[in-house]
């Protein structure tokens, strides 16, 4: 009697915590906060119980600055996550891996959407473990910029082909980097990461979301499905240096944390 209590119990508290992230992630109706002048409307992705990450972009929440978007909890959902079987990770990756890597899909995946669905132009999608240089945000004029496709504000610079080549250089790939709008060479490397990336028209949210990722069977995460868009020019530009990028401290206290390279994000 007492094992089917406690049964009964974990169904409620299962079928409750579905219910509680598709509050959290599907937000299609949700009224956003009124941006600052010059800057962009600023999401930042951020699990409720990682307060800690938080607090560096609390006071800019104060001012106005940003607005929170609620993660969903991989490792909570579980196997009710949609994206758990959608996603395409290593044969042999731990169950949490696969759980977080999930979380963080669907997560995206959400924010993308509802900047479809709500037609907001200029969107700034951060990840929590990024810090923002405001003052060089506040210099770019956001008119100016390209309209025809997803601009990475940050990222990480890989080599073109395989993470192995170690024929590849850092300072070579980088060397002829201009202040501003760069037009990205995927012959010559590949830009991962969710530090940041740029949506200036909510019609390229849309493309990506229902023509191109939901499309899709399976999904790998996110920065490597957008390498593969950088591939066939539908992801053509980034900004240098970095407007958004790592914050050590906290990037490494992720899922991820152990494979980040230490160096300098701001230079990609």
């Amino acid at each position: 009697m007492v094992n089917k209590r406690v049964k009964s119990r974990r169904k409620v508290r299962s079928r409750k915590l579905v219910s509680r992230e598709k509050r959290l992630t599907v937000k299609a109706n949700k009224k956003h906060r009124k941006t600052p002048r010059g800057l962009p409307k600023i999401f930042v992705i951020n699990l409720r119980r990682d307060k800690e990450k938080w607090q560096k972009y609390n006071n800019d929440f104060e001012k106005g600055k940003l607005s929170r978007y609620s993660a969903c909890n991989g490792m909570e959902v579980s196997k009710a996550n949609p994206y758990y079987d959608k996603l395409k990770i290593m044969w042999n990756a731990g169950e949490k891996k696969r759980k977080c890597g999930a979380g963080i899909l669907n997560s995206h995946m959400n924010l993308i959407k509802e900047i479809a669905d709500n037609k907001i132009d200029r969107a700034l999608v951060v990840e929590d473990d990024s810090v923002i240089d405001f003052e060089q945000l506040r210099k770019i004029n956001l008119s100016k910029l390209p309209q025809d496709s997803l601009i990475y504000f940050g990222g990480v610079l890989h080599p073109p082909t395989s993470f192995k080549d170690k024929s590849w250089s850092y300072e070579k790939a980088k060397k002829n980097f201009k202040k501003g709008i760069n037009k990205i060479d995927s012959t010559k490397y590949r830009i991962f990461g969710g530090f940041g990336y740029y949506i200036p028209r909510w019609e390229i949210a849309k493309e990506l979301y229902y023509d191109i990722f939901s499309v899709k069977p399976k999904l790998k995460p996110l920065d490597t499905e957008m390498t593969y868009l950088q591939k066939k020019g539908i992801i053509k530009y980034f900004y240098y240096p970095a407007v958004s990028y790592l914050h050590m401290e906290d990037a490494e206290k992720g899922i991820h944390g152990a494979a980040y390279i230490k160096r300098d994000m701001k230079h990609y």
